[in-house]
């Protein structure tokens, strides 16, 4: 029995020793795949891969985070400059034409200047052979506090975008007092 006990004890240590011999043949074939895993950094150093990505994927979270701030502050911004836009003059028209019939070349003019809450002006001079006339007229709201012309109607909807040849059935003015200036 004592010759089986030694057997079984030498066949235990067998497998022990090449239980010992996988384990360290496992490690190094592992330490060669890391081994290889490894990057060349832009700067020289050599780097794991797995290390790398996980620096990169934090990188990444915080450009993401840096980039919904930014479109954020983008967005806050584009509101500030609306609102103050909105009292700037931006939307000017002008309409040239011949506001008596004694004089050609179409040197009258209406010019309508407004802001984005459609308040402004709308600045008209008639010319004549012997004399020239500047009106003012403003806009409140896009309510004219005095009758407008045809022509300083035209200027507005040109300076809103509207239509910029409207047709005005050849529509002369024969006198201020009869433009409704």
């Amino acid at each position: 029995m004592e010759d089986l006990a030694v057997w079984i004890a030498l066949g235990a240590a067998a497998v022990a020793v090449l239980a010992c011999a996988g384990l360290v043949a496992v490690w190094l074939a592992f330490r060669r795949v890391r081994a290889a895993q490894k990057v060349l950094l832009p700067d020289g150093t050599p780097a794991g891969v797995v290390d790398r990505q996980a620096s990169l994927q934090r990188e990444m979270i915080e450009l993401q985070g840096g980039l919904r701030d930014l479109e954020d502050l983008a967005t806050k911004q584009g509101t500030v400059t609306e609102q103050g836009l909105l009292t700037a003059l931006r939307f000017q028209g002008l309409v040239r034409y011949d506001a008596y019939r004694d004089m050609g070349g179409q040197q009258s003019w209406s010019l309508a200047l407004i802001d984005g809450t459609g308040t402004g002006a709308v600045l008209t001079s008639l010319h004549a052979r012997d004399h020239a006339r500047v009106y003012l007229k403003e806009l409140v709201r896009g309510e004219a506090g005095q009758r407008l012309s045809p022509e300083e109607e035209q200027a507005i909807a040109i300076a809103l975008g509207g239509d910029e040849r409207p047709n005005l059935n050849g529509r002369l003015h024969e006198s201020p007092a009869g433009s409704g200036r």
